[in-house]
């Protein structure tokens, strides 16, 4: 039998040279693994809402990929995710682990590994698992020779990794791109490691790489010119040169190509709409995901029953992802909300990273102010409604007014609601 070989692909360390290794016997039993409905993603270990939940997200990320690839699900590769037990720490694990195993009788598999505590980054798993799904489309057609065979291109993985973000998520794309310096020198982009960048950096690389990949395209039948570039049978080790191999007509011309990245990251940049929340709606969201951090058996909405729910695993993976869905609802609050959407973000990723100190009083505080606000706010929408259901535009006639005096300037409110948007107003919101 032909030798395993393996890559090593370190998403948050960067490369590595470590040997490769199987799933551990003890993952392997049927209660300690879940499949998908498509049957390519099996994973092991960790519980069973972990496994789930992971099985849903991979399924979906899938299915945004085929979308925007405009591709067919034909895989061929089966994807294994193993949640690595509390002791992989010992062996100096990286977060996230990305191998390719191949035996003659066994089959081709490809092993997604996470370290302990890896879960609670949504984002970097999430790019872990279409870097999985991209290395198996890409080795369709590729031959092993002798164990080796060319990745994925850097700008395509980053470009699909936000490709499906939401409008209030791609805010952040337009900053990058606004902040950047304009077209950077096309060959260098295409040999930049997006697994070495770091925050603003990768974000101004993501946005480029979607930008890139948008001008791509729109070119004639280019997403299929796309997917054929992903899947060659012998695609160039050179970046330059594989981007060659499929686009020549570009790689030709560098003022073409310049013209049409420039173009595309124009056109990201500038938004055309992004659509705000209206008040009701705001309060609405930030509702609902704090009512999916309610623990059953205690008291819904407290700050006690957060701070018992950080101490678990589970509990600070349910509170980075709701920390994540509040900076989404950031981008789209209605202005009413946003400094308090802000807070909350704030609040719930201390919380998952088990900085209780101070929590309570602050949750308190901003439950109140929440719920303020969601009564001013149905008064405002009832208000509103009542007002375009009764006005009736008048003629008002033109007459000549003696202006005695300037009017008295209104008293200022103090209560609690006044106090509230007076503090967003001096912030700047």
């Amino acid at each position: 039998m032909k030798a395993f070989v393996f890559l090593v692909l370190c998403c948050a360390f960067g490369s590595a040279a470590l040997r490769g290794q199987a799933v551990a016997p003890e993952l392997l039993r049927p209660e300690n693994r879940t499949v998908s409905n498509s049957k390519q993603f099996t994973i092991f270990g960790g519980t069973r809402s972990e496994r789930s939940d992971l099985v849903r997200r991979a399924e979906d990320l899938k299915k945004n990929l085929l979308r925007e690839l405009q591709a067919v699900d034909t895989w061929k590769t089966p994807v294994l995710i193993v949640l690595t037990p509390g002791d992989g720490v010992r062996f100096r694990q990286p977060a996230i682990l990305l191998q390719v195993f191949d035996a003659e009788e066994a089959g081709r598999k490809i092993q997604l590994d996470l370290a302990p505590g890896t879960l609670a980054d949504r984002t970097a798993v999430d790019r872990g698992i279409l870097r999985a799904l991209l290395l198996e489309m890409a080795l369709r057609n590729q031959k092993f020779e002798k164990g080796r065979f060319i990745e994925p291109p850097d700008w395509l993985a980053a470009a699909i990794s936000v490709s499906g973000s939401e409008p209030g998520e791609r805010a952040s794309l337009y900053a990058s791109l606004m902040e950047g310096k304009g077209v950077p020198e096309f060959d260098k982009f295409l040999r930049q490691s997006a697994s070495s960048l770091r925050g603003r950096a990768q974000d101004l690389h993501a946005a480029q790489s979607l930008a890139l990949f948008n001008g791509l395209a729109d070119l004639s039948n280019g997403r299929q010119r796309i997917v054929d570039h992903l899947t060659m049978a012998e695609p160039a080790r050179d970046p330059w040169h594989r981007f060659a191999q499929t686009w020549p007509e570009l790689a030709n011309d560098p003022q073409k190509l310049a013209r049409l990245w420039g173009l595309a990251m124009a056109k990201l940049s500038s938004p055309t709409k992004l659509e705000f929340l209206s008040a009701e709606e705001t309060g609405r969201k930030l509702a609902g995901i704090l009512k999916n951090l309610e623990v059953p058996g205690t008291e819904s909405g407290s700050a006690e029953a957060l701070q018992t729910l950080s101490r678990t695993k589970d509990g600070q993976f349910r509170l980075a992802r709701a920390a994540e869905e509040t900076q989404r609802l950031v981008f789209r609050a209605h202005p009413l909300y946003a400094a308090l959407v802000g807070e909350y973000r704030t609040m719930l990723d201390e919380l998952a990273r088990k900085r209780r100190w101070g929590f309570a009083k602050k949750f308190q505080q901003a439950e109140e102010t929440r719920l303020a606000l969601d009564e001013r706010a149905t008064e405002i929408t009832d208000y509103m409604n009542w007002f375009q259901a009764n006005h009736v535009e008048e003629t008002v006639p033109t007459t000549v007014v003696q202006r005695l005096g300037a009017p008295d300037p209104p008293a200022g409110r103090n209560d609690k609601i006044s106090r509230y948007l007076d503090s967003v107003e001096k912030r700047g919101w």
